[in-house]
């Protein structure tokens, strides 16, 4: 897997992009190095891009992952947009059905520019240091 991550602090959000197989190990360690990165908010909502990736995760591994997710206090339960692509689709789409039980919103998207307007269209002007 191929992943990368982008804070944008001034409008709020994290974003992850994702290429090649995408396994649980490989996706459990860029969302851990995106926490630990200093530029980091829990407040931040969020876009992953996985339209050039498969996703090669199981149930079991999907429920795991978000079990780990969602128990570690650097998680964000804001806003969450999910680009589909091949079989992301289907395993972003479980995902986000585990997902509906937290208290996050998230939506699955088949092209960025409307995963990332639907992201934006909640979110005000933020304050503070960096924004």
């Amino acid at each position: 897997m191929k992943g990368r991550f982008t804070l944008h602090p001034s409008q709020g959000y994290i974003e992850l992009h994702l290429e090649g197989s995408v396994t649980f190990s490989e996706l459990g360690a860029l969302i851990g190095q995106a926490w630990s990165d200093p530029g980091w908010k829990r407040e931040y909502d969020g876009l992953i891009d996985f339209s050039a990736a498969t996703v090669d995760l199981s149930d079991g591994e999907t429920r795991d992952l978000l079990n780990w997710m969602v128990s570690d206090p650097r998680c964000s339960f804001g806003r969450w947009a999910f680009v589909g692509g091949k079989t992301g689709d289907i395993r972003m789409a479980r995902l986000a059905t585990l997902f509906a039980d937290q208290e996050t919103k998230l939506r699955v998207f088949l092209d960025r520019p409307s995963a990332k307007e639907w992201l934006l269209s909640a979110r005000g002007p933020l304050e503070g240091p960096g924004a």
